[in-house]
């Protein structure tokens, strides 16, 4: 299912299947999750997770602070990726960087059975806030 949501004056495209959900990183998503990133991404959630409830029956099996790090996360990595990446391509040899890159491009958020990276983003959610401020520090001084 396609869905649209308009977040702060932005149209966030994503896309819910069954144990899967995609979200395309363009400059609408990285101009919401400028300034609060954890309020745009906790706020993003709720949707999808309602939209998800009322599309499938039941929750999408990904919790909720989990789903709000792997966001929030894409968002730094990329930015990471881009501002150093003369540095990154020398760490990331042989078209790692490249990978790395493309994998930022769009957002895939899965339940464990989908997403062999699911463990990562749940031991992430201690940091979630570490997360939301270097993002927006990052994102104010660019």
């Amino acid at each position: 299912m396609n869905k649209t949501y308009l977040l702060y004056g932005y149209a966030i495209a994503v896309v819910i299947d069954k144990g899967l959900v995609r979200i395309t990183n363009d400059e609408a998503l990285k101009s919401v999750a400028a300034v609060q990133p954890l309020v745009f991404a906790e706020r993003l959630v709720d949707l999808i997770q309602a939209d998800y409830r009322g599309a499938y029956g039941e929750t999408l099996a990904i919790g909720r602070l989990s789903l709000i790090v792997e966001i929030v996360g894409h968002l730094y990595v990329e930015y990471c990726l881009l501002k150093y990446s003369m540095l990154f391509r020398i760490i990331f040899p042989f078209g790692l960087y490249n990978r790395f890159r493309r994998s930022c491009e769009v957002i895939d958020c899965g339940e464990r059975r989908r997403d062999p990276n699911r463990w990562f983003w749940d031991r992430l959610v201690p940091l979630r806030g570490w997360l939301g401020k270097r993002l927006a520090k990052a994102k104010t001084t660019n």
